[in-house]
């Protein structure tokens, strides 16, 4: 992981223009695309800061300007550019709910406490989450439904997950 990764999240890709003004879709990775309005400093992956504001909705996705930026030109430059946020500035999860980066690299220990694993990345096709596996024995990686049936302890700051055999 790099110092870049250990502290900046991507939250969303910058896609193409929609018409002269300098509007861009956004592909959008927050859990609701209104809250690109809640930050107020992006970053793009060199760390310069940037401001997005989510301006409306077309068919395909949300429409943001950056930088008040208002001609077409000037906003082709950001193209398919990966929009971060420094981790600090999400907001702290309640109970047991958790980011996938949290989840991502922790040590996976059987119900022996014996390490088995480690989760090897988070996913969401639309029906759930599940975390992929990779298993130290078999050298292979499979993909778990994330529920508490299935992975019934979970502690980010020891960085260790028990799966259910």
């Amino acid at each position: 992981m790099t110092p870049f990764e250990k502290h900046f999240i991507q939250v969303g890709v910058i896609g193409r223009p929609k018409g002269t003004k300098g509007l861009l879709r956004f592909h959008s990775y927050l859990n609701d695309d209104r809250d690109v309005n809640q930050f107020k400093k992006f970053y793009l992956d060199n760390e310069k800061t940037i401001n997005l504001k989510l301006v409306s909705f077309d068919k395909k996705s949300p429409l943001i300007t950056i930088d008040e930026i208002n001609n077409r030109t000037d906003i082709e430059k950001f193209v398919n550019k990966k929009i971060f946020l420094k981790k600090e500035q999400l907001s702290p999860v309640k109970g047991n709910e958790y980011y996938f980066h949290d989840l991502e690299g922790l040590e996976v220990f059987d119900n022996k406490d014996q390490r088995v694993g480690e989760v090897a990345s988070v996913v969401n096709f639309g029906a759930g989450d599940l975390l992929e596996i990779y298993f130290i024995k078999s050298k292979k990686k499979e993909f778990f439904r994330f529920t508490e049936q299935n992975f019934p302890f979970v502690n980010i700051k020891e960085k260790k997950i028990i799966i259910k055999n």
